[in-house]
């Protein structure tokens, strides 16, 4: 199929007692998408900066990247890589495609020409809209001594909204190896560990 993007077929922490602990889902408008150079050495990967339109009183813009491997063929890059991709790639690019989705961008193709990174034009149609992002407290601390926060890799879109991407992360039993959560949560986990309803829903591609 190539590197295509369509359009999806899916149609603070955030208040609320049953809210997750360390949870926070905002919605984000893109200012900033730059194509860096993976420190794991991965074939593509992104710095994502953008506001908070919602919280006027944001101090910081929030920034984060993104990475991932593609589908090869012959060593050559053909598709996105994914758990379904032919062959199926671990750590796939299937994030960055699914990114786009959820921001509404539709491009036959939106590669440079080495795969390596969004071409100008995928960037400049990113920037202005709004995606939900959801972010989880981590075990590690920054320099303030606060749980360092990091992205998760589903978004929602502005239709979706935050309660779709607050369901998702609900669904998963297995949550991220460094999403600090009190033992309770974790021992409650470990009973309910079964297996995911949508466990690889990675868009399709």
């Amino acid at each position: 199929m190539g590197f295509e993007v369509s359009k999806s077929s899916n149609g603070a922490s955030n208040g609320g007692q049953d809210w997750p602990k360390g949870v926070y889902i905002d919605r984000i408008e893109i200012l900033e998408i730059e194509n860096v150079v993976s420190k794991y050495e991965q074939d593509i990967s992104l710095k994502i900066r953008g506001s908070k339109p919602d919280s006027p009183n944001a101090q910081y813009d929030t920034t984060w990247y993104m990475n991932g491997n593609h589908a090869k063929d012959q060593g050559k890059c053909v598709d996105w890589g994914s758990s379904k991709s032919e062959p199926p790639v671990k750590g796939g690019s299937w994030k960055i495609q699914h990114f786009l989705q959820k921001l509404g961008i539709e491009s036959k193709t939106p590669m440079t020409d080495d795969f390596s990174g969004l071409n100008e034009e995928c960037i400049r149609d990113c920037i202005g809209r709004s995606v939900y992002i959801l972010q989880y407290e981590t075990n590690k601390m920054n320099q303030n001594g606060n749980p360092r926060r990091e992205t998760w890799f589903w978004f929602a879109s502005e239709a979706e909204g935050k309660k779709w991407l607050l369901e998702k992360w609900r669904s998963y039993s297995d949550k991220p190896r460094n999403y600090k959560m009190d033992s309770s949560q974790k021992l409650s986990n470990m009973w309910a560990n079964k297996p995911d309803p949508e466990p690889s829903s990675v868009p399709e591609v």
